[in-house]
């Protein structure tokens, strides 16, 4: 059984080299807050460190949780509930969560990982090991913002690239331009809850190298996706509507869309997203802007064989000056090496995060 001990909150923003445009809003720093975990092997005494990271965002305009609202409740809630509490493994740590609180996906998702991390380091397992990935390297795509250009280089760069667009201004006509002129090339288009009806059958009419039409409609509009996926020969994928287990069931019941957009720092952690991924058909591993550390666990997901497209898991330097792990997750051919040290796999540069903490440590020991 295992224990932990004391955990620490560091609220640090990572700063843009480029500002990144959706049809939500635009970001020039990304917001997290680490969890630096120590966690007791109550059989033979060890302490090992784990860590993760809440990828809530500054605003509410993506999620109804942000930064200030999953720090809250981790400080309020979660945190003082696991005095003396023991757990055996991560899923049912996850699942304690769970009935602590049905909300606070992105809090709960951040002290899952730091258990993840730090039973593996335990273990002698890489977090790929743990969860029964496969091979030594993942196909990547990238997501491309509103104000980004597109270039042979880039295309070559990554097997899948993901083009954000607003419906509401979007000019489909050079949209099917610029996707006829990579004929070979997957591709994806983002519409951020932005779409009308119109604009789905203009988008049902794109070349065929679209892989899937990601979140169309509102975060609620379970219905309205279903109805618009039984009309149309392309995938849907819903990202903004999916924010815990209960909205996957949700999801499958209305048959809303074929394919889903797992982001594990979203629906609760990676417990929730190895559940989502069994689940559904067409899986496939979202990114949100993280850091190292984050696409380092969407790196091991990416590895699971039921995956049905590149995840969205860039290149270390493709939006970040600074980074807060060591290690460099760098593309070569369209792929990522999958972490295999143990844990998550990532080792902390604690100077970086020193620099780019941005308010106090708050910590509680048990």
């Amino acid at each position: 059984m295992y224990q932990i001990k004391r955990i620490s909150l560091i609220p640090i923003s990572l700063e843009l080299l480029h500002p990144f445009k959706t049809a939500h809003h635009t970001v020039k720093n990304r917001p997290l807050t680490i969890v630096v975990m120590q966690v007791l092997d109550q059989f033979n005494g060890q302490i090992v460190k784990g860590y993760g990271e809440v990828q809530s965002f500054d605003d509410f305009s993506y999620a109804s949780e942000n930064q200030y609202v999953s720090r809250e409740v981790l400080k309020t809630l979660l945190l003082p509930q696991l005095k003396r509490y023991s757990f055996s493994n991560p899923e049912s740590f996850s699942a304690y969560l769970n009935q602590l609180t049905p909300f606070a996906s992105f809090a709960k998702a951040a002290l899952e990982m730091a258990v993840w991390d730090a039973l593996g380091k335990f273990t002698q397992q890489s977090l790929q090991q743990m969860i029964h990935g496969q091979g030594k390297e993942v196909a990547v795509g990238l997501a491309v913002g509103l104000t980004d250009q597109l270039d042979f280089n880039l295309v070559q760069k990554y097997q899948r690239i993901k083009i954000k667009i607003d419906g509401r201004t979007n000019d489909f006509k050079a949209l099917s331009q610029l996707l006829e002129r990579y004929p070979k090339q997957r591709f994806s288009i983002d519409a951020n809850s932005s779409f009308t009806i119109d604009n789905m059958k203009q988008a049902d009419d794109l070349p065929d190298n679209i892989d899937f039409i990601e979140q169309p409609f509102g975060e609620t509009d379970f219905v309205e996706h279903a109805k618009m996926q039984a009309e149309i020969k392309k995938n849907i994928s819903l990202d903004e509507s999916v924010n815990n287990i209960s909205d996957v069931y949700t999801m499958l019941q209305c048959r809303s869309a074929n394919a889903l957009t797992v982001k594990q720092g979203k629906i609760g952690g990676i417990s929730n997203a190895l559940l989502a991924i069994r689940l559904v058909s067409k899986p496939w591993i979202g990114g949100m802007l993280t850091s190292g550390l984050g696409r380092s666990v969407d790196l091991a997901l990416s590895s699971l064989p039921k995956i049905a497209f590149p995840g969205d898991i860039s290149d270390s330097l493709r939006y970040f000056q600074d980074d807060i792990i060591k290690e460099h997750l760098t593309v070569e051919n369209g792929t990522i090496k999958v972490p295999n040290n143990y844990g998550i796999g990532a080792t902390m540069d604690f100077d970086v995060i020193s620099n780019l903490q941005v308010a106090d440590t708050f910590t509680i020991n048990y």
